[in-house]
């Protein structure tokens, strides 16, 4: 997929270059930033260059107000902006650059483009699906971890399916979340998805994520068909080498939603009640014609693993831990 043509229009030379360049160095964004600093350059640069993202400095608004016609514009705002651009977004331009740029995708994506992105391909990805009836924190440890030492080297999308995941009080809430991301598949499979999607992910060190839903009520909502929606176009559409799937235990679509992955990791534990568990899951998904669903699973007897997790820093050191030595020997093998 090409990137998209992004021009930075500020007279501040020394905030463009480090904008510019910190995005054209981000692996597998999806913008490729050009700049203009001087507004006398501005309208040659209008009329010659394609320009289909324009963040543009509000004091520019005058000199170039004329040459504005079907380009997504975004001012830089400072604090506040004159009245007569209240017609078009805005954003804060003292913040991070991560926060800048999922800002820009989210008004991208409600711009009303005329291209088709759906390309219904299927890139070369995996879905890795972490799922147990028996001991939901350990799967949630090693799923975490899974994906953090997965994006080491590999682009990684983590998407926790838990009715009740935590990770909002672990890392804070968000302007968006899984929920939102659904509705909006909803509501019209026009405007580009991509760019809907980057403007939701959060990072944990070089982890991708979407914060999970907040509402149970929303959570319960969500139909297997729009699970399974959403999983096609991250395949297809995204450049994500690997999405992990922390599975809850009552959302009632595990058994569809665990076919759409290539493999299935089962932290299991060897007490009496841990295996009736089991194997009565197991007899289940027999019932339900799931003999695909058995094949691509793996049990997983983790090590004794003394992780008292107290704080977000020893969440996001798992990979440094015995847990993520685990993993990468199980990934070795592999």
């Amino acid at each position: 997929m090409k990137s998209t043509k992004l021009w930075i229009a500020d007279s501040d030379v020394s905030y463009a270059e480090a904008f510019r360049e910190y995005v054209n160095l981000k692996k597998s964004h999806l913008f490729q930033v050009r700049m203009c600093t001087d507004q006398e350059q501005f309208d040659r640069i209008f009329s010659t260059e394609e320009i289909e993202v324009l963040l543009l400095s509000a004091e520019w608004y005058e000199v170039c107000k004329d040459l504005i016609r079907r380009e997504c514009v975004i001012f830089l705002s400072e604090g506040s902006l004159p009245k007569e651009l209240g017609m078009y977004p805005a954003i804060y331009k003292y913040q991070s650059v991560e926060n800048i740029l999922r800002e820009i995708l989210y008004y991208y994506s409600e711009a009303a483009l005329e291209e088709e992105l759906f390309t219904g391909v299927h890139r070369d990805n995996s879905v890795i699906g972490v799922y147990s009836p028996v001991d939901g924190i350990s799967k949630s440890k090693f799923a975490f971890a899974l994906g953090q030492v997965l994006s080491e080297n590999r682009n990684v999308l983590y998407l926790n399916l838990e009715e009740c995941s935590g990770l909002l009080e672990i890392f804070g809430g968000s302007h968006w979340n899984l929920s939102d991301l659904i509705y909006f598949l909803r509501q019209t499979n026009k405007t580009p998805f991509l760019y809907r999607l980057n403007s939701m992910v959060q990072k944990v060190d070089q982890l991708d994520y979407v914060p999970p839903c907040e509402s149970y009520t929303d959570f319960r909502q969500i139909t297997v068909e729009e699970w399974q929606q959403l999983l096609y176009l991250i395949r297809t559409q995204s450049t994500y080498d690997f999405i992990i799937l922390d599975f809850g235990s009552i959302t009632g679509h595990e058994p569809e939603l665990l076919r759409q992955c290539d493999g299935i990791y089962m932290p299991i534990q060897q007490d009496i009640i841990s295996q009736g568990k089991i194997s009565q899951w197991e007899r289940y998904i027999q019932i339900l014609d799931g003999m695909d669903i058995l094949e691509r699973l793996q049990k997983l007897e983790l090590p004794a693993l003394d992780i008292r997790l107290s704080s977000e820093e020893d969440l996001r050191t798992l990979p440094q831990q015995e847990l993520g030595n685990y993993i990468r020997g199980l990934l070795y093998e592999e």
